[in-house]
Formats: structure tokens, C-alpha cells, sequence
């Protein structure tokens, strides 16, 4: 029994570094050696991770006591410790799975390329320390990493536009990363630790004090530029719109989600027992972000613009159910991010595939896309199902849990259902691609990429399908009271596509000045930090009052 614990011990011990190391210490590999069958160890890697997480989901299932690992025998309080909860486990798994997704998309034009796959594996392995690091100097150092080896990714192409678009992302997101670490400077002074466990519990005492109140402000901006929230978005359309298709995929789908999973950090757990009350406040910086990026997305003619603005819009989406204290509404949120991760994902893959058949990024100028690769057009339209919430599709399932939360209360319900009605319209446009004769474009010609992409749309119809068990087993969260084959959900839905028609038809399809000078808008970085000054104010007038 004593030798069985001290395996068990280990076992859980190692895993959670493991996590970090596997991947990083295989972009070395490859790396070092550039050949393109040692390549080939991206996916052993994603083998060994995914068996992994499997095995320690199910260690920490029977021995939920072990979550908290605190490396060197150091006191919790000042010692570098990783803590993996059913959130962290969450996000593991969700890592994992994209980044399947993704090596499988970018693998056979990029085996050959060691650098490419250095930067993408091991930027899995930051990743992975992000999410499960209980320190908050731990935390701005996986940031910082993230956010340099995201830059190298969005500029990898070379390109003049690419470049730029990596450069403004750097600038922007060091700015908000700068703040946050002059957050936990602030805490620090306070409390002499910067464990968030303990954090957790101290914090009450002093929630009153003036100080205290800026940490949360600077570190709450520093994670809502990262997040993409309203005022502070436009780095994400800039950089998601000229990396390379795989590359904008992960971005979109995984990594600005790690900014949220650090606002549940923060929000939910370090700074919950403060009560600021400013619950509202994220509710409507939420939704306006929401309204913000839906407005911008059905103005685009690029088909990436499109996607990455509904990028922020999402965003905005699930910030509505994250700022929320109910457990309905903030699990309604967390279920949207992963939705997303799946049809977003799946959505900036399939337009990478056009996007290389056609040679153009116009909505305008592709067509037949249905005749030329019939597989790749049902994979999409189920993307777009998912995205603009129809029923049997897991879109619907969790913009429900966030939308059941505002009931009653006109005003929200009538922005939100702008915002979905925004959403449709956009995807009505996007469609016109699928029409028209067949094309004299090549047959796609790269089985890997559509095996990754069909698990995405697999996993759209299985949630939408299977929510109810699958919520209960991830989240043990009742469902009960969602039901996909409502006609009122059905009718609601036939209502956004009809009036989602027509306002394409005879609004955005005419291209009038307006729409068009919202599609030109620009903001240089100089008011993209004002605009982040603003928002800190703000901010932090709301909690002192």
C-alpha cells in the first residue's frame, strides 16, 4: 500500500510538468535535428498528451485533493506550484484536441519547415503552462510568451502586411501585459505572495482598499486587451486577417480563450470574495463588444475579415455569460468557448481551403465552391449552423444558456437579438460562395486536412445532439431545461434566416456609404492606447463608487 501511494504520488507529481515539457521538448527535437521524419514527432507528442490527460483526469477524479502541486518543497505561499481544477482539465483537453486539428491542417505543406513547427509546438507547451500555473508571476510569463511566440506565427509569411499585423499585435498586447504585471506588483506590496489560492482567501480583508481596487483594475485591462473586449479589439481582425489559415484558426479557436480563462481566474476565483459589483459592467462591455464585432463582420468583403470579427463578436458572447455569478449562465459561458474553439476553428480551415483553391480572399469573386468540393461546403455549413445558433447544432446549446439568463429583461433581449440577428446575416452573406457553376480549380489533394476538420464538425453535431450528458459529465451541469426540438426555437431561427436575408439583400449587399465607411474604419495604435486609458478610468470609477 505505501509503495501504491508513493507511485500514485509521482504520478501526479510529473504529469501536470509533463504537459509543458512533452511538447517543448519536442519543437527542440525537430528543431534541431530538420529532418522531415523527425517531424513526424509533432504527433507522437499529441499521442503522449492526449493519453496523459486521460490518465490524470481520471487520478484526479479519485483523489480531487492532489490538485495542487507546489514544486521544490517550498510553502504554498512563496513556492512555484501548478493547481489543475475541472476548469483547467477543461482547457487541457480543449488544447489538445485543436491542436490536433491543427498539425493535421498545416502538416504536409510545412514538414519540411523545422522553424514553423518549433514555434507551433512549443507554443502548445506555454500554452499548457498558462492554464495550469497557480502563481501570478508564473501566469505574466506565459502571457508574455505566448504573445511573442503568437507574433512570430502572425509574421511568419514574411509579408509586408504580416509584418505590420505582428508588430501592432506585440505593441498592444505588451501594453496590456505591462498593466497586469503592475497589478500584481500592487499585490504583492499587499500581501507579500502572489499564490491565487491564497490570494483567494486574504483578499476579502482588504477589498476596501484603494490599492486592491487598482490591482484588480490593471490586471481586469490588462486580460480585456488580450481578450479582444471593446474598446480594445481591433489588434485581433488585423492579426487573425493575414496569418496563414491554420495559424488563424488556433488564434481565433484557442488562444484568445486563454485571456478568458484568465478573467475566470481572476473574476470568479482570486477577486470573487471582494464583491466589487461590477457584474453589470462586464454584462454590457460583453455585449457591446458583441454588437461592435457583428457590425464590423457583415460590412467585410474579406472572407478571413469576416471570420475575424465574428471573432470578437463571440467574444463578446461569451463574456456575457462570464461576468454573471449565476452557475447557469457563467457555465452557458465557458460552454460558448468551447463551442467556438469547434466551429470557428472549423470555419477559418475550410476558407484557408478555398482561400488556396480560388486565390482570393473576396467573398465576391468565389463561387461553386458546393460543385468543386462538396465535402468541404457540408463541413462549412454545419460551422455556419453552429455559429448562428440553429438547433441540433452546439451554437444553439450554450447562446441558450447565456440568452436564458436575460428573460424578461426587454432591453438585453432586443441587443442580443441584434446581435444574432447580425451573426446570421453575415453567414447569409458568406454563403453566396457555395453558388454558381463548378470552378476550374483543383480537387483538394490533402486527406490530413479534412480528417481534423471533420472531427470539428463532428463534434458541432455531437454537442448539439448530446449536450445534456455531456454537460453533466464536464460541467455536472443540468441541461434538462434545454430542448432542441422546441418549435419555438425552430421558429426563432427560421425568423433570424428570413430577416437576415433580407437585410443582406437590401442593405449590406447595396454597399452604401455607411457600410462602407464601417468596413474602412481604422485605429491607429496611439488611439488604441487612449481608448485603453479610457476604459481603465472607467473602470475604476465604477468600483470606487
Amino acid at each position: 500500500m505505501e509503495r501504491s501511494a508513493r507511485q500514485g504520488g509521482k504520478v501526479v507529481f510529473y504529469t501536470p510538468v509533463l504537459f509543458v515539457f512533452v511538447p517543448i521538448l519536442a519543437s527542440l527535437i525537430i528543431y534541431l535535428f530538420k529532418n522531415k521524419w523527425v517531424s513526424l514527432l509533432v504527433f507522437v507528442s499529441q499521442a503522449a498528451l492526449s493519453v496523459l490527460v486521460v490518465l490524470f483526469a481520471l487520478y484526479l477524479q479519485a483523489n480531487p485533493d492532489q490538485a495542487l502541486i507546489v514544486f521544490g518543497g517550498w510553502d504554498e505561499r512563496i513556492g512555484i506550484s501548478f493547481y489543475n481544477d475541472q476548469l483547467s482539465l477543461i482547457f487541457i483537453f480543449l488544447t489538445i484536441i485543436i491542436w490536433w486539428v491543427i498539425l493535421l491542417y498545416v502538416f504536409k505543406e510545412n514538414n519540411e519547415d523545422n522553424k514553423f513547427l518549433f514555434f507551433l509546438t512549443f507554443l502548445q507547451g506555454i500554452f499548457l503552462g498558462l492554464i495550469q500555473t497557480n502563481d501570478l508571476f508564473n501566469l505574466f510569463v506565459f502571457i508574455e510568451l505566448t504573445t511573442v511566440l503568437v507574433t512570430i506565427l502572425i509574421a511568419y509569411k514574411k509579408s509586408g502586411p504580416a509584418f505590420r499585423a505582428g508588430i501592432y499585435y506585440l505593441l498592444v498586447n505588451t501594453v496590456g501585459a505591462l498593466f497586469f504585471l503592475v497589478g500584481i506588483i500592487l499585490l504583492y506590496n499587499v500581501f507579500g505572495t502572489i499564490n491565487i489560492r491564497y490570494l483567494a482567501n486574504v483578499i476579502p480583508t482588504h477589498a476596501n482598499t484603494t490599492i486592491v481596487k487598482l490591482a484588480f483594475v490593471f490586471m481586469i485591462g490588462g486580460i480585456s486587451v488580450k481578450a479582444a473586449l471593446v474598446p480594445l479589439f481591433t489588434w485581433l481582425p488585423k492579426a487573425h486577417g493575414v496569418a496563414q489559415s491554420g495559424i488563424s484558426a488556433l488564434l481565433s479557436g484557442l488562444i484568445v480563450k486563454g485571456a478568458l480563462y484568465a478573467f475566470i481566474r481572476m473574476y470568479h476565483f482570486m477577486f470573487i470574495g471582494a464583491q466589487f459589483q461590477v457584474t453589470e459592467l462586464f454584462f454590457y462591455i460583453g455585449l457591446i463588444t458583441a454588437l461592435v464585432g457583428v457590425m464590423f463582420a457583415i460590412t467585410q468583403k474579406d472572407m478571413k475579415q469576416i471570420l475575424a470579427y465574428h471573432t470578437v463578436s463571440q467574444v463578446g458572447i461569451m463574456m456575457m455569460g462570464l461576468s454573471s455569478l449565476d452557475s447557469f449562465t457563467l457555465y452557458g459561458g465557458i460552454f460558448h468557448i468551447l463551442n467556438h474553439a469547434f466551429f470557428k476553428s472549423l470555419l477559418f480551415l475550410g476558407a484557408g481551403v478555398i482561400i488556396h483553391k480560388y486565390n482570393t480572399k473576396k467573398v465576391g469573386e468565389v463561387r461553386g465552391v458546393w460543385k468543386a468540393m462538396p465535402m468541404l461546403s457540408i463541413l462549412m455549413i454545419i460551422a455556419m449552423l453552429s455559429i448562428s445558433g440553429a438547433p441540433l447544432f452546439n451554437g444553439f446549446v450554450s447562446k441558450y444558456m447565456i440568452k436564458y439568463a436575460i428573460k424578461g429583461v426587454w432591453h438585453k433581449e432586443a441587443l442580443f437579438f441584434l446581435v444574432n440577428l447580425g451573426t446570421t446575416t453575415s453567414f447569409i452573406k458568406f454563403s453566396q460562395v457555395f453558388f454558381g457553376p463548378k470552378p476550374n480549380v483543383q480537387k483538394c489533394s490533402n486527406p490530413l486536412q479534412f480528417v481534423g476538420m471533420t472531427l470539428l464538425a463532428l463534434l458541432c453535431i455531437g454537442i448539439g445532439l448530446f449536450y445534456q450528458p455531456i454537460a453533466e459529465g464536464l460541467l455536472s451541469l443540468d441541461l434538462s431545461k434545454i430542448n432542441i426540438l422546441d418549435v419555438k426555437n425552430w421558429l426563432d431561427y427560421a425568423i433570424f434566416v428570413g430577416l437576415g436575408y433580407l437585410l443582406y439583400r437590401f442593405v449590406i449587399a447595396k454597399d452604401f456609404k455607411i457600410v462602407q465607411a464601417i468596413r474602412d474604419f481604422k485605429m491607429t495604435f496611439e488611439t488604441a492606447n487612449y481608448l485603453f486609458i479610457v476604459y481603465l478610468l472607467v473602470l475604476f470609477g465604477i468600483i470606487l463608487l
